[in-house]
């Protein structure tokens, strides 16, 4: 099977077959197509009239673009899919596929700790719809096992590696009871990055990205992706034309860009969460560091080829003055939000991503007032270590 770091590079290169000629005056770089409309003397004014097609075609910018397509493309390749879609936000990504696999009155299974939008949009825009919600241990299967007699819920719902607490699902268990059950399960694989694990490979119906992280890399886009089969990407397509959510073809130049290097970026950063998860497990001012590396038998388990690039850990005082205290100390890892750029951000997750929970809902699913989550970037790894060390000393 061709790699990743060449299919990114390569998307139309065939792994198995004699390519032919090489395509004369091929630009390198693609160009994007900033047009918002095309003329209809082409096969889109059919696909117009009778409402598919249009996916494929050169319309009206809403339905996509050759250079949405060509992003698109690489990730659907990345992801092992059929088809991929791109929409304007990671949480676009969220909505778009929950609104579009769960019917109004529907019944959704999602694991306990999650995204803190996606509980949002559970709280709200789901239950709007009454669409009535369980939760489960994604590291648990027999939770998921008992749900899925009880309710025979329309779509079940985890993260691969959980934000913020890195727990590990077991998604080939997990996968194989939805199977069984003939319940779809999807699949929110940002913090995997398209690099740790491809859900799909393991029996999963569809995945998410909020693929301004990873994918990107680059700190310059919002987006988001969902890849699965044909049919339901055609479904979420449908809903996109709907709620207006498409990606602009810049953002998705930008993504494709990003793309090509991931693999690098991805095999950087992983390499040094593991050195920093190690070395905060042993400082005496860390009550207890969060990351897949140091519990391998849940990554092999769910399973992960690695262990990511994201960490979280508590202070052994456990206050959040002091958690405070450390971030203003700080001066290479930068205090901001979002993840899984170049540069490392640390945050607290009970003022960023998990706010809008809340407190007593929040901490009884282990995520603390003073927890600390550290996006590890690209720069040296022990400048990165320095700066943690100087500002734990304090």
């Amino acid at each position: 099977m061709t790699s990743p770091s060449t299919l990114l590079l390569h998307p139309d290169y065939p792994a198995h077959a004699d390519p032919g000629p090489a395509i004369p005056g091929r630009a390198i770089v693609p160009a994007i197509a900033r047009s918002t409309i095309n003329t209809l003397d082409g096969p889109g004014a059919d696909a117009l009239v009778a409402g598919h097609g249009l996916r494929d075609a050169d319309v009206y910018g809403r339905f996509g673009t050759a250079t949405t397509r060509e992003a698109a493309k690489l990730i659907a390749r990345l992801e092992h899919g059929e088809a991929a879609l791109l929409t304007s936000s990671g949480m676009a990504a969220i909505t778009t596929t929950l609104t579009s696999l769960i019917p109004p009155g529907g019944r959704f299974v999602c694991a306990d700790v999650v995204y803190g939008g996606t509980d949002s949009v559970i709280a709200t825009g789901l239950a709007a719809r009454g669409i009535q919600t369980a939760r489960f241990d994604a590291c648990e299967p027999a939770q998921l096992e008992q749900l899925l007699r009880e309710l025979e819920p329309d779509l079940v719902w985890c993260e691969s590696i959980a934000n913020p607490l890195l727990q590990v699902a077991r998604v080939r268990e997990l996968a194989q009871l939805c199977q069984t059950a003939g319940v779809p399960l999807g699949v929110d694989a940002t913090f995997a990055g398209g690099m740790a694990q491809h859900p799909l490979e393991l029996g999963a119906s569809v995945v998410v990205h909020s693929a301004t992280k990873y994918l990107n890399g680059h700190s310059d886009v919002i987006a988001g992706a969902i890849v699965s089969d044909e049919a339901t990407i055609d479904r979420c397509f449908a809903t996109l034309c709907h709620t207006g959510c498409c990606i602009d073809p810049q953002a998705a130049w930008l993504l494709a860009r990003g793309l090509r290097t991931l693999p690098l970026r991805w095999d950087r950063q992983v390499q040094t969460a593991n050195l920093l998860a190690a070395r905060l497990a042993d400082h005496p001012a860390v009550a207890r560091v969060h990351h897949p590396s140091l519990a391998r038998d849940a990554m092999c388990a769910a399973p992960l080829r690695s262990a990511g690039a994201v960490l979280a850990f508590e202070l052994a005082s456990r206050d959040e003055d002091a958690a405070q205290r450390m971030l203003a100390r700080l001066r290479l890892c930068t205090h901001a939000t979002s993840l899984g750029g170049i540069e490392t951000l640390i945050c607290l997750p009970s003022r960023t991503s998990h706010a809008s929970l809340d407190p007593q809902l929040r901490r009884s699913r282990g995520i603390a007032d003073a927890l600390l989550r550290l996006s590890v970037g690209i720069e040296d790894p022990e400048d990165l270590w320095a700066d943690l060390a100087r500002a734990l000393a304090h």
